[in-house]
């Protein structure tokens, strides 16, 4: 397949995603109708949007899992420790306001039930007086809340002060959100710099602007607030990661020192760039856009990325796997420093045949990292070109082998029906293929001696997820994605799950 193919989209889809030049059309609405238009899945915010217990990146975090180490219910299957975190964050707001004489039972002219004055704690409460440190201490003594639900109560109830402020911030919020954002409010009212009875509609002020910061903050982080973000999926909990970002940027803090409590990966221009995000669904993709501006990229190269699928990742967290950071890092530079010498297509089909040689090479052991290093243009889409071809040759369509009686079927907390299917022909594999965009259609050899055993995973009947076990060990190979993305950590869940529950049942 000649270069001259490439030189230009030719596909009305990739024109609309990518094309930038009309002034009259944002970042904010190109990501829209990308979402509204692109089929498949979507790697959303799984951790952090999942996440209920804001604890779980200070005392560490087991892959596959979404809670607090120590997940007693969750591994003996009657529960999580989300669940338990959520309950005992519900049971503080309700004492805090659960009072004889609550505001809904007072009469006019009735004294309140508590002091007014806010703590003196609370009083020095400034922009940039520590938040990161302070922020961190706080979630730590949330760790021990069973044991100290009513000192914490009564520490909730000065820093809110007159109970009749709950009532203020669920009438300025609305009769829709009112009650769910008072409860969240409430419980960071230790962080508020100004209280809700001075806060007036004439303001022009939302009251969490109101309460909370003192500086502009990106619009993604405003959205965090509520249970249906940007008309997203609902939840009846506060993403606790971006809630942290929205008051440490809110109150003139840093996000590069508040890693050094949270564990985060930030660099010092981050946060500069953040500022300029696009209010996404997805806050992981507007930390991306700030992390591609930060390396030297661009509105297009930020679009390549996230059309792509296949490196889309919250480049914030830290991870074990430090090679695929740093292949992730070396992609994206090169990508930026090559782009006007490759098309929007070019850039997709190149990071395919960039994901197959790094996880190749990963897999066999034997063979040396990847690297961008000396890699010209013209060579790459050669070979990018000779691997997209390879996928695409059924020689091995014939081959059958036998299963191992390895499949499942599982239903989740949420009603989602996860199916793990093993391929026993050539037939399969090409299909697995060619729809995930992978080699995995030339491990037809590989399975049929045995060595391999391949598994499709999808989630209410759509593909999500291609691995690769050794029947030999029992062990897992490999577990990609579509274009050999990395997997979700529910995904990563539920895999861990099966081979637990199936693969390694007998041994």
């Amino acid at each position: 397949m000649g270069r001259k193919f490439y030189k230009k989209p030719h596909n009305w889809r990739w024109q609309r995603f990518y094309e930038l030049k009309n002034s009259q059309t944002s970042l904010e609405q190109e990501l829209e109708q990308y979402h509204l238009d692109k089929s498949g899945g979507h790697v959303h915010d799984m951790y952090w949007n999942n996440l209920r217990d804001p604890l779980a990146a200070l005392n560490g975090y087991i892959p596959g899992f979404h809670c607090c180490v120590d997940c007693y219910y969750s591994d003996i299957g009657m529960g999580s420790q989300e669940d338990i975190c959520e309950y005992n964050y519900q049971r503080v707001y309700e004492k805090v306001i659960s009072q004889e004489r609550t505001v809904q039972k007072l009469n006019i002219g009735d004294m309140l039930p508590w002091d007014s004055r806010l703590q003196e704690l609370q009083k020095a409460l400034v922009q940039g007086n520590q938040i990161e440190k302070r922020l961190h201490s706080y979630f730590k003594d949330l760790n021990n809340l069973p044991d100290t639900m009513d000192k914490t109560v009564e520490y909730l109830r000065k820093a809110i002060g007159d109970l009749s402020n709950i009532e203020i911030i669920r009438k300025a919020v609305g009769p829709e959100h009112g009650e769910f954002i008072a409860k969240w409010c409430s419980l960071l009212s230790p962080f508020w710099l100004r209280g809700p009875e001075s806060w007036t509609p004439e303001s022009g002020k939302h009251i969490l602007d109101h309460l909370f910061t003192a500086y502009d903050v990106p619009s993604f982080l405003n959205e965090q607030w509520f249970p249906n973000p940007n008309g997203g999926f609902g939840r009846d909990y506060i993403p606790f990661k971006w809630i942290c970002w929205y008051l440490i940027i809110g109150q003139g803090g840093s996000l590069k020192n508040a890693s050094e409590y949270f564990g985060w990966n930030l660099s010092n221009k981050f946060q500069h760039f953040l500022k300029d995000a696009p209010n996404t669904d997805y806050p992981m993709e507007s930390c991306l856009y700030a992390e591609i501006r930060r390396l030297g990229g661009n509105q297009q190269d930020f679009m390549r990325i996230v059309y792509s699928r296949s490196l889309v990742i919250d480049p914030t967290e830290r991870t074990s796997d430090e090679p695929y950071r740093r292949f992730w890092k070396n992609t994206v530079v090169w990508l930026i420093r090559n782009r006007e010498s490759i098309s929007d297509e070019e850039s997709n089909l190149i990071i395919d045949w960039a994901l197959h040689r790094y996880t190749e090479a990963t897999r066999n052991g034997n063979e040396a990292e990847f690297t961008w290093k000396g890699r010209t243009v013209n060579n790459v889409l050669a070979a990018s070109e000779e691997y997209l071809a390879s996928r695409y040759l059924p020689s091995w369509v014939g081959y059958q082998w036998e299963g191992h009686y390895w499949d499942w079927t599982f239903t989740d907390a949420k009603d989602n029906i996860w199916d793990f299917v093993e391929l026993t022909n050539g037939k399969q594999l090409y299909e697995e293929g060619r729809i995930m965009r992978h080699c995995v259609g030339t491990y037809a050899g590989r399975c049929a001696s045995g060595t391999s055993a391949i598994f499709s995973l999808k989630k209410n009947g759509n593909r999500v997820i291609t691995i690769e076990i050794s029947p030999k060990f029992r062990i897992l190979v490999q577990c990609l994605g579509k274009g050999n993305r990395r997997p979700s950590e529910e995904e990563s869940k539920v895999t861990k799950q099966w081979l637990s529950s199936v693969c390694n049942k007998d041994l």
